[in-house]
């Protein structure tokens, strides 16, 4: 149950610009695993600019994004992972020459790799480590700002733990990454705190997320099209509520849903995500 609650926030921080393949601190049994088919969508008129107020970009950006996460347990503590993307980037009629050209950008965002050890699983206890590569799989050379990626290979090392309250229907987790990021790009704390209530038995579960990144970088950043579209760039900071619901009707398949916004950014999108899945356990 709490394995599964965490994956949905893959899907959901793409657009929040996180692109990782966390799943939580529990480990996935030997043989077992976890695919997703998810979707998400965010339209924006406003985006916070550098110094953290939200600003009016005057047109509409919509980042629509299609993905797959996958989650495998090697063994009974080594779980890997693999999130692939499909983006399609696009502005309104109303934007100004330096971006209308663009019009749409669509194709493979950035793919994320990750390896998660678990070194503590008993009493309700989770305490677990893993790393996380970022490939620069994204199309990012465009002249009107609609990337699909940011271009530069990130690793990000996490430490996470959980605890379940069974027989009580309550869960919570919580996890900080270290996310190193090459090619001139600003190093990131990346960090979530996640608590789940089992409503209906191993069948319903609803989640309160709060999910945040900050840059380690106190230069300004540097000025492009992308980041004042508040698309992949530097220093890009937020903190985000995300309330989300899944619902198994059976054994193996369920659905998933969910809605988010910042309550604090800089250089992201100034609006509500909202995000679903399909997803199959075996």
């Amino acid at each position: 149950m709490t394995r599964i609650s965490s994956i949905l926030a893959g899907s959901l921080l793409i657009a929040f610009v996180v692109h990782s393949a966390y799943g939580g601190p529990w480990p996935r049994k030997q043989g077992t695993g976890f695919v997703q088919l998810g979707a998400s969508r965010i339209a924006y008129d406003k985006v916070y600019g550098d110094d953290g107020i939200k600003q009016l970009l005057g047109f509409e950006v919509t980042d629509n994004v299609v993905q797959v996460f996958a989650e495998y347990g090697v063994n009974d503590d080594i779980t890997v992972t693999a999130m692939v993307p499909f983006k399609v980037v696009s502005v309104s009629a109303g934007a100004p020459e330096s971006v209308l050209p663009g019009g749409q950008k669509s194709g493979i965002g950035d793919i994320d790799l990750a390896i998660r050890r678990t070194w503590l699983s008993s009493d309700g206890y989770v305490l677990s480590t893993e790393m996380m590569i970022g490939l620069a799989t994204g199309d990012h050379v465009h002249p009107y700002g609609l990337i699909l990626g940011d271009g530069e290979t990130n690793i990000a090392v996490r430490l996470s733990g959980g605890r379940s309250f069974y027989p009580s229907p309550l869960y919570v987790s919580g996890d900080a990454a270290y996310n190193f990021r090459s090619d001139g790009f600003s190093d990131d704390v990346l960090y979530n705190l996640e608590i789940g209530y089992d409503v209906i038995s191993n069948r319903l579960l609803l989640i309160l997320l709060v999910s945040g990144r900050e840059s380690t970088s106190m230069n300004p950043t540097p000025p492009t099209t992308a980041s004042a579209l508040g698309l992949l760039s530097f220093n890009q900071e937020y903190t985000a509520i995300i309330p989300k619901v899944l619902y198994k009707f059976s054994n193996e398949w369920g659905v998933s849903a969910s809605f988010g916004t910042a309550v604090h950014g800089r250089n992201v999108a100034g609006g509500f995500v909202f995000a679903g899945g399909l997803f199959y356990e075996f």
